[in-house]
């Protein structure tokens, strides 16, 4: 497993007419080619800076609410077969896809509708992925995936992952994601207040 890798979603195909369809996942892009608004220019959400991210900073959408630095929300999970690889253990690639899952559920217990964000023609997008590998999850094995929104900052929530082992707790990765909101036209928006008020109520409690 490659340690330390560092996933850019922000990379942006040439100018196209074709519109991205308006379904998307919590924080996923659309599959299909998009975002032609931005012109074939390379788009990249600046990380969070390196001070603990325990505040939204006052002119952002929550007024400097803070952010408990230590609620997470949990997701458990365990490892099926079809997600190992030659060595036994979980592919790399595979834990985007558990973060991604989680985050999905966070979504969805937190009453943020993907459908009716979409149903406007809006969306919600992973901008930025980075991950950092520690241990290796092996066939079967029981683990949570650990959620928590550190900061909105204009149209950014950045988003921490913790993987870790279960019963024992070992760290297997950590994980941090910039997700972005997108108007009509799929140009960053400030974040939804919809969803400003739900992250802020649960994770600032």
């Amino acid at each position: 497993m490659e340690l330390g890798m560092r996933a850019r979603c922000c990379q942006l195909p040439p100018n196209t007419n074709q519109r991205p369809p308006t379904a998307t996942r919590f924080g996923a892009w659309p599959r299909s080619s998009h975002l032609a608004v931005l012109r074939g220019r390379p788009w990249r959400i600046a990380a969070p800076e390196s001070r603990p991210l325990e505040t939204i900073c006052a002119n952002s959408i929550g007024q400097g609410t803070k952010l408990r630095g230590d609620k997470y929300f949990p997701v458990e999970m365990t490892v099926r077969d079809c997600e190992l690889d030659q060595y036994g253990v979980v592919n790399n690639a595979v834990y985007a896809d558990y973060i991604e899952k989680a985050r999905e559920e966070v979504a969805s217990r937190l009453g943020i509708s993907r459908c009716s964000i979409a149903s406007t023609g809006k969306a919600m997008a992973l901008s930025e992925l980075k991950l950092n590998y520690f241990a290796p999850l092996k066939r079967g094995a029981r683990f949570v995936v650990k959620v928590r929104v550190v900061q909105i900052k204009g149209a950014r929530m950045f988003v921490e992952h913790l993987v870790e082992t279960l019963p024992e707790r070992k760290l297997v990765l950590e994980a941090t994601a910039t997700v972005v909101c997108l108007n009509k036209d799929y140009r960053p928006t400030r974040v939804f207040p919809e969803v400003a008020s739900k992250v802020l109520d649960f994770f600032s409690s």
